[in-house]
């Protein structure tokens, strides 16, 4: 993931890329050590800060993963913000990012095992490859 150096100041609330969770089950991220931007919104909503930690990877739980686990694992909401500082703002942003999606006709179903006593699964089933698409397609405006 490349976010070029900004040779120009942003608008305000611009951001490098908006708030979105993962449609697959797990990403696996390496950021590049000492950027900034990415940022996570805590269940008291409020936005947190994500710093690069020295040869550690960032996991992302993506929606098909909440989908298995009936959100006892929930998918991250994150967003990448401008950086603070004009010097950092004048520099490159890279991250290697591995998404991790299922087989094409994998069916993702609520695991038995995350289902209490009497309780109901949250999601209907979905093909994890259909499932991706509709994703993809929901986030293209189609001409008028």
């Amino acid at each position: 993931l490349n976010y070029p150096a900004q040779t120009v100041p942003p608008e305000p609330g611009q951001l490098r890329a908006g708030a979105h969770s993962d449609y697959g089950s797990l990403t696996i991220l390496l950021p590049q050590a000492g950027s900034q931007g990415l940022e996570i919104l805590m269940p008291e909503g409020d936005w947190m800060g994500v710093p690069p930690i020295k040869d550690a990877f960032i996991i992302n739980i993506g929606d098909l993963m909440a989908r298995w686990t009936n959100d006892r694992w929930v998918s991250t909401l994150h967003r990448v913000v401008n950086p603070s500082d004009s010097e950092s703002a004048k520099k490159r942003r890279q991250s290697f990012a591995y998404f991790h999606q299922p087989n094409w006709h994998q069916q993702i179903t609520c695991l038995p095992s995350c289902l209490d006593a009497g309780e109901t699964h949250k999601y209907e089933p979905v093909a994890s490859g259909p499932y991706l698409m509709s994703k993809f397609q929901a986030t293209v405006e189609t001409p008028k």
